[in-house]
C-alpha cells in the first residue's frame, strides 16, 4: 500500500476535477492511501469522492509520502511544502492558454512547467500535443497517461429513446474555450434548418443559456447519461483541450460528436467515431449538416464509438500505468 496526495486547487464541476477523483477513487480501491489536498477541504457534493479531501497543513511535518501529485499551475509550489519521496506534475492543459497573454496568470502557469522539472517533478501528461508542447518549449519529457470513462455511469441509456435534439456542451470562460460561441451559432442555424431542439448542460450560465431548449446547469451524472443517450449527437467546439470528457461520456453512450478544435482530444477520428472540424464556422456547421442529413453515416460513427469505448476507454490499464509511474505497483 502506498501514500499518495493530490493537490488541487479547487473541487469546481469541472472535466478536470472528474479524472482526478477516477484517479484518487481507482488508486484508494486497488489499497493505496490516497488523498485530497484542497484550499477548502469539503465535499464537492456534484461528485462522489471516495477518498479524504484534507487542507495542506495536515500533511506539513508528517510522514513522507510515497508520492505526492501537482494538478494545477497552483500546486506546484503547495506540493513543495509536503514530505514526500516523489514528486509529479500531472498537467491536463497548458494552462497558460486559459488566460491573457503576457498577465500574471498566464505567466504563472507557464513558469510552473520549468519549476517543476527543475525541482525533479516526474511530469505526467494525458495528450500527445500537449507532450509535444512540454518537450518543444521547455525540454521536459513526459509521460502519456489517457483518461479513461467510468463505464458504471456513462452507458447507452435508451428508456428515452432518441430525441430530435442536439446536445451543445461548453463554455465561453477563458481564452482557450468557444469565445466565438460556434457551437451554439451552428446550433441556431440547425434549429432553423431541420426543426431540431436544442439541449445543453454547462457549469456556468453562458449567454446561450436562454437559447436552449433544455438547458442543465452543473447537471447530475445521471441527467448527462441521459442526455447523452438521447440526443442525435453531441456538438462543441472550443481552441484547446487536453482530452475534453463530453466527447469521450458521450461515445461510452454510443453517441458521436461534431467537433471543432485546433488541439487537442486524441480519442476523437474523424469518420471513426466523430466528425472533426476546425476552429471556425462554416467548417463546423457543415460537417453538422452533413451528421444531421447522413443517417447512415451517423449510425456507422455510434457503432465506432461504442467499439471505441470498449477498447480504449476503460480505466483499468490507465490505473495500471499510474502505479508502474508513482512506482508503487
Amino acid at each position: 500500500m502506498a501514500r499518495i496526495a493530490y493537490c488541487t486547487p479547487g473541487l469546481g464541476p469541472c472535466g478536470g476535477i472528474r479524472v482526478l477523483v477516477e484517479h484518487c477513487n481507482r488508486l484508494a480501491a486497488r489499497g493505496h492511501d490516497v488523498a485530497l489536498v484542497a484550499p477548502r477541504p469539503e465535499d464537492p457534493r456534484w461528485i462522489k469522492v471516495d477518498v479524504p479531501v484534507i487542507p495542506i497543513q495536515a500533511l506539513q511535518g508528517a510522514k513522507p509520502l510515497d508520492a505526492v501529485v501537482a494538478t494545477g499551475f497552483q500546486t506546484v509550489g503547495w506540493s513543495l511544502q509536503i514530505p514526500a519521496q516523489r514528486r509529479y506534475y500531472f498537467v491536463q492543459m497548458m494552462e497558460h492558454e486559459f488566460f491573457t497573454q503576457g498577465g500574471e496568470a498566464w505567466k504563472q502557469a507557464r513558469d510552473s512547467y520549468p519549476l517543476a522539472a527543475a525541482q525533479g517533478f516526474g511530469v505526467i501528461t494525458i495528450a500527445n500535443w500537449l507532450r509535444r508542447a512540454l518537450s518543444h518549449e521547455w525540454g521536459i519529457d513526459a509521460d502519456i497517461v489517457p483518461n479513461g470513462v467510468n463505464q458504471e455511469q456513462f452507458y447507452p441509456d435508451r428508456s428515452a429513446g432518441r430525441a430530435n435534439a442536439i446536445l451543445v456542451e461548453g463554455d465561453d470562460r477563458n481564452p482557450a474555450k468557444d469565445t466565438e460561441h460556434i457551437s451554439w451559432r451552428v446550433a441556431l442555424e440547425l434549429r432553423q434548418l431541420y426543426g431540431v431542439e436544442l439541449w445543453g448542460y454547462s457549469a456556468i450560465n453562458h449567454p446561450f443559456v436562454n437559447e436552449m431548449d433544455r438547458h442543465v446547469l452543473v447537471p447530475a451524472t445521471e441527467q448527462m447519461r441521459q442526455m447523452y443517450s438521447s440526443c442525435l449527437f453531441l456538438l462543441k467546439a472550443s481552441k484547446y483541450e487536453g482530452r475534453a470528457c463530453a466527447p469521450v461520456e458521450a461515445m461510452s453512450c454510443g453517441t458521436t460528436c461534431v467537433r471543432g478544435i485546433i488541439e487537442g482530444d486524441d480519442d476523437l477520428h474523424h469518420g471513426v467515431n466523430c466528425l472533426l472540424a476546425g476552429y471556425n464556422y462554416d467548417d463546423v456547421l457543415s460537417a453538422a449538416q452533413q451528421m444531421m442529413e447522413d443517417e447512415i453515416t451517423r449510425r456507422n460513427l455510434e457503432a465506432g464509438c461504442l467499439q471505441y469505448a470498449e477498447h480504449c476507454l476503460q480505466w483499468n490499464d490507465k490505473i495500471d500505468a499510474l502505479e508502474t509511474i508513482y512506482e508503487v505497483a
